[in-house]
């Protein structure tokens, strides 16, 4: 039996998208920036010519499956001019934050090294919480943004955090 051209073509789909989800190590910059993710993290878009380059990750929440909310986490950069103009890229991105709906920001943080905070999106509050730091003349920014619903187990939440933490901490390398 000989393959037909639909059978080759969702093949060829059904591998790019395992391929797609099992994808740990990113790059952008040229090579200039790397950093790991969770296996189980989906990429939804992805950016890597121009200033500034990103990729977005979905991340899997299962209290959050059939509603228009998501778990994501994106990592962004700005290749700036000279290292000098890091802390004028970081207090924008902190002014474009307090723009958005329902911003407050988090009093229980105790990270001095992020900025948390609350947002509404659509009906939902979300946490917020945005790293950044200096690779060369790149500025680095990886914000994870979760929904909090009331269905969410505390276990869940304590997961994504600490993956977050995790692909922050995986850009020192």
């Amino acid at each position: 039996m000989k393959p037909t051209p639909l059978f080759i073509l969702l093949a060829s789909l059904t591998a790019s998208a395992a391929l797609a989800q099992g994808k740990t190590d990113y790059s952008l910059n040229g090579d200039q920036v790397r950093f790991h993710v969770p296996a189980s993290w989906t990429a939804i878009m992805e950016k890597a010519e121009g200033n500034p380059q990103a990729v977005a990750f979905q991340v899997p929440d299962p209290s959050a499956q059939g509603s228009e909310d998501s778990a994501n986490v994106t990592v962004k950069t700005r290749q700036l001019k000279d290292p000098s103009e890091f802390a004028a890229t970081v207090q924008d991105e902190f002014e474009r934050s307090k723009a958005q709906g329902g911003y407050e920001t988090d009093s229980s943080n105790k990270d001095s090294s992020a900025h948390q905070y609350f947002v509404v999106r659509g009906k939902t509050r979300y946490l917020v919480r945005d790293s950044f730091q200096l690779t060369g003349t790149i500025a680095v920014e990886v914000r994870c943004q979760r929904p909090l619903l009331a269905t969410t187990p505390a276990t869940w939440n304590s997961e994504f955090d600490a993956a977050c933490a995790s692909v922050v901490a995986s850009l020192k390398h």
